[in-house]
């Protein structure tokens, strides 16, 4: 048992037991294992084992592999973590998290039955705990960042009556990183990804003749050694050429019919503009803003608006940041999802702006988003390493000034923000303010042709072995979506995306099983993912109700659909 020899110490028990586990494991790869140790940020010894799938890199641990680590911690008492880990030599700030909710996001698959299943979970640095860092001096923070590295992970008792269920999900770990590499490929492109979600734009070049993924692939952290952050320092850097830089034809995938939508919106981001993305529900706004980001070869973050906004979620605001060795928990200013965006040049996707109170939640921002280098100060102080408290301020400051912490804004920075216009006129508006500061840009609905052939490619999703079901369910479905007037959505001027569509398709695909009848199931469909688009619209009912009838081949709709319906229209009866 390795587990045991490892827990004693004993490396070279551990390296003639391993074969054996790993063997019966039935990998597609081959497995190898490296042993190491660290004194914690808090003074506190540990010890870990990495098990790592062979021939993907040359060093194990390099930035974007995933591999399984045991990590041995603490004095009294000493604990073991096991998990999935980030390869990646430094941490700093929140970029770990942001990193390992990406690679969750890309693995959720592997790790949902991880965690289901057999107890693992992800903590992020304010809330595991930290057993040994109680009476350990040095920052609890710190130590707290390196576990962000893990994906997903538990902490164990080990003792003589769990190793063998230990082992058991150390397999499982093992088999999960062997899938996960297949997810990831191409696994160098993929752990450039990952070094910009740590360090942003701020990537030196690659020596002469060098890729940078060749960086990567050996392992060599010259990169990451010189990006250590110094706050209070940013470095304005021109405005990129971006025609230059874009690539022949977009690369929009299933976005069909955007093609002019995506011309709109990169001439407004290259004339300087932040850009406003306007639409029904579904048409693909968060879609087309990600392709735009990928097709510049700029990384960015995505949030979603609440009504619950305010400058402290946005701009940031003064937290509790407890101290090792202290009870005291002293305030600090913590950025908000602008500022961090902003200092690590990560342009920030806003889904569903007018959900929050533009004005309120980021009014500070507006002098920022006016351009022309220009800089604001809050009424906050930053705590630095040494103790000491400097004003904030965003934008172009004085860099030199020595009593400013400045989170810097690059003149590249770009936000692009969605609307729907479906509920557009019950959320907040936008003032005038803000609107002068964006461009707005339409995106519309794909003209039938499009719609038809989204839909049609969508349904292969159908088991088409019986083609008349596989048929008749294309055609209320366009009839209902695709038809641009007739009887459909259309004809009432509430033509929504083929997000909605391709939502039910999937949902018809799980519900057959149940119901053999394409209109019943595609109005059961309909009541989940249609009606609460219609929302107040109670004047409509009765014209709602008539069309999508007629379109499903329906006298008149059920009474229950129609109930339903008016749940979410507000219609009396």
């Amino acid at each position: 048992m390795f587990l045991s020899a490892f827990l004693a110490d004993d490396a070279a028990s551990v390296s003639t037991a391993l074969p054996a586990f790993l063997g019966a494991l039935g990998t597609k790869r081959n497995f190898g294992w490296s042993f190491g140790e660290r004194e914690l940020p808090t003074g506190v010894p540990s010890r870990f084992l990495d098990l790592y799938p062979e021939g993907i890199v040359q060093k194990h641990d390099s930035f974007g592999i995933v591999y399984v680590r045991l990590w041995l911690v603490g004095l009294n008492p000493t604990r073991l973590m096991i998990g999935i880990f980030l390869g990646a030599e430094r941490a700093q700030q929140s970029e770990p998290r942001r990193a390992a909710d990406y690679i969750r996001n890309r693995l959720e698959t592997l790790i949902d039955p991880l965690e289901r299943e057999r107890g693992f979970d992800y903590q992020i640095w304010g809330n595991p705990d930290i057993w040994w860092a109680e009476d350990a001096p040095g920052s609890v923070r710190a130590v707290t960042r390196q576990l962000e590295q893990y994906i997903t992970f538990k902490v164990t008792d080990p003792n003589d009556s769990n190793l063998d269920a230990i082992e058991d999900d150390i397999g499982e770990l093992v088999k999960a990183v062997d899938a996960a590499i297949d997810e990831l490929q191409p696994i160098r492109e993929f752990g450039k990804n990952i070094l910009l979600l740590y360090y942003g734009e701020n990537l030196p070049p690659p020596p002469a003749g060098e890729a940078f993924s060749d960086l990567l692939a050996t392992g060599d952290d010259t990169a990451a050694t010189s990006l250590e952050a110094q706050p209070g320092q940013p470095e304005a850097t021109p405005e990129p050429d971006w025609f230059t830089n874009l690539p022949p034809e977009p690369s929009l995938g299933d976005l069909r019919g955007m093609e002019g939508a995506y011309k709109k919106v990169v001439a407004a981001l290259a004339a300087g503009k932040h850009v406003l993305l306007l639409g029904a529900p579904g048409v693909g706004k968060t879609e087309l803003a990600e392709a735009v980001c990928r097709s510049i070869r700029q990384h960015y973050d995505v949030v979603t608006a609440t009504s619950d906004w305010t400058s402290v979620h946005t701009i940031g605001g003064y937290m509790p940041i407890p101290m090792a060795g202290s009870n005291a928990e002293p305030l600090d200013f913590i950025p908000g999802v602008f500022t961090e965006a902003m200092a690590a040049n990560k342009w920030l996707i806003i889904d569903e702006m007018n959900r929050a109170d533009i004005d309120k939640a980021f009014g500070e921002m507006f002098t920022l988003l006016g351009g022309k280098r220009k800089s604001i100060m809050l009424p906050y102080r930053k705590r630095q390493d040494d103790g000491a408290y400097r004003r904030v301020v965003l934008g172009m400051a004085n860099t030199q000034e020595p009593e400013s912490h400045v989170y810097g804004l690059d003149p590249s920075w770009r936000l692009i923000g969605t609307m729907n216009t479906f509920d557009k006129a019950s959320l907040f508006q936008m003032s005038f303010a803000f609107s002068r500061r964006v461009a707005v840009i339409d995106i519309a609905i794909p003209g039938e042709v499009d719609y038809r052939a989204i839909l049609e490619i969508a349904a292969t999703l159908i088991d088409d072995s019986d083609s008349k079901f596989h048929d008749a369910i294309v055609d209320l479905l366009v009839a209902i979506f695709a038809v641009e007037d007739g009887t459909g959505l259309g004809a009432l001027g509430l033509r929504v995306g083929p997000a909605i569509p391709l939502d039910i398709i999937r949902f018809i695909d799980r519900m057959r099983r149940f119901e053999a009848d394409p209109a019943i199931l595609v109005l059961a469909a309909l009541e989940s993912y249609l009606f609460p688009q219609f929302e107040g619209r109670h004047e409509q009912t009765a014209e709602i109700a008539t069309s999508l009838a007629a379109s499903l081949g329906l006298q008149a709709l059920p009474a229950e659909s129609m109930a339903r319906l008016r749940t979410f229209t507000g219609a009396m009866e």
